[in-house]
């Protein structure tokens, strides 16, 4: 089922035609037959579609003689954004913990003439709102992405409409897209080392997601074997169980966490660093029932510090992310690359992360 109007797929195909410069300033672009048999659409529909490029002055039009390419393409998008708002797209409706995100956005955003828009992709996928965010009067927009690797095609569209976007939390592969994320390496070293100086010496990496699917788990991962490897535990380390953790394709949660708790019992691990609280949550909750206890049985170490973490029994060890900050470096990138289009900055914002001890983790 086609998702796009097919006009918008003209668009989309000749405005990234523009962008990259096979299509120069003055060029005549084909006529509105030439685009009906190149693209096999009706006239009204290749008619449509210069009509938007058009309004988006991204061409003129000569009549009798056809339609051209604008002078000033550069500053053009699809779409003239001539709204103030931006919009928040978020791979959840209800946050176990991470509002803080809104906060701060709305924090940074107080102090300029824009408002927030939020959407959530858990009813319409996350493609469905990117193609309908890119042809919105929105002025730029904050993705928290569901991975590194999905919807790159219509991500792609932006970077070549240069459309105002930062994303939060992962970084989009391939697209050189402005983005604000956790010390997620170092997160994954801390919660590692805590570990280690408290004579943990075999210790696991759980993750839900395949490791190269997400660049968040991957840098949290990366900081796990670099502690391994400068604390001279390598040998220790149990790549074969956290391999095979790490590239699951198992949607049965319970039974891949029981299956995983099993396994460190029966290979002698003593500490986990789990990817995010939740998992590292659910395993304390599933070792219970199985007749274990955290951690005198095994220690665990989460990610996030969602609010949940301090409230459960006993209280999670985990590395805090402050959402809050996250959210308002986002908002004012964003706001940056609006109003300051041609200023834009080389690197990622990077946020600290800190150790939070509680109850998880027990000195062997």
């Amino acid at each position: 089922m086609e998702q796009i109007p097919l006009y918008q797929h003209i668009v989309n195909a000749l405005t990234a035609k523009i962008e990259s410069g096979e299509l120069q300033a003055g060029d005549q672009l084909p006529t509105e037959a030439e685009i009906s048999k190149e693209y096999n659409v009706s006239r009204i529909t290749s008619k449509r579609a210069l009509n938007e490029l058009e309004n988006a002055k991204l061409i003129y039009r000569i009549q009798g003689k056809g339609s051209f390419v604008s002078d000033a393409k550069a500053d053009h998008r699809p779409l003239s954004k001539t709204g103030k708002e931006i919009l928040l797209i978020l791979p959840f409706a209800h946050n176990p913990g991470l509002g803080d995100y809104e906060k701060g956005i709305n924090e940074y955003l107080a102090t300029t003439e824009y408002s927030l828009n939020i959407q959530s992709n858990t009813i319409v996928g996350q493609r469905k709102l990117l193609e309908s965010a890119l042809q919105s009067a929105h002025s730029g927009l904050i993705l928290y992405p569901i991975s590194s690797i999905s919807d790159l095609g219509i991500l792609y569209q932006y970077h070549l409409a240069k459309y105002p976007l930062v994303t939060m939390d992962k970084c989009i592969e391939g697209i050189p897209f402005l983005s604000v994320v956790s010390d997620n390496f170092g997160g994954g070293y801390q919660a590692s080392k805590h570990l280690i100086e408290n004579n943990h010496k075999k210790i696991a990496f759980i993750s839900s997601l395949k490791v190269e699917n997400s660049s968040s788990i991957r840098e949290r991962y990366f900081g796990y074997l670099q502690a391994l490897y400068d604390y001279n535990l390598i040998d220790y380390s149990v790549n074969d169980l956290t391999d095979q953790y790490l590239t699951h394709d198992n949607d049965n949660g319970r039974e891949y966490y029981i299956q995983f708790i099993r396994s460190v019992m029966t290979q002698g691990i003593t500490g986990i660093v789990a990817e995010n609280d939740l998992i590292a949550i659910e395993i304390i909750q599933i070792a219970k029932e199985l007749g274990l206890s955290v951690p005198d049985d095994f220690s665990v170490v989460g990610f996030d510090n969602i609010h949940l973490a301090s409230f459960v029994e006993p209280k999670l060890t985990t590395i805090s992310q402050d959402f809050e900050q996250m959210g308002y470096e986002a908002a004012r990138s964003l706001i940056s690359l609006i109003e300051h289009p041609l200023e834009r900055p080389l690197e990622n914002v990077v946020i600290p992360v800190r150790l939070m001890e509680r109850q998880t983790v027990k000195k062997l």
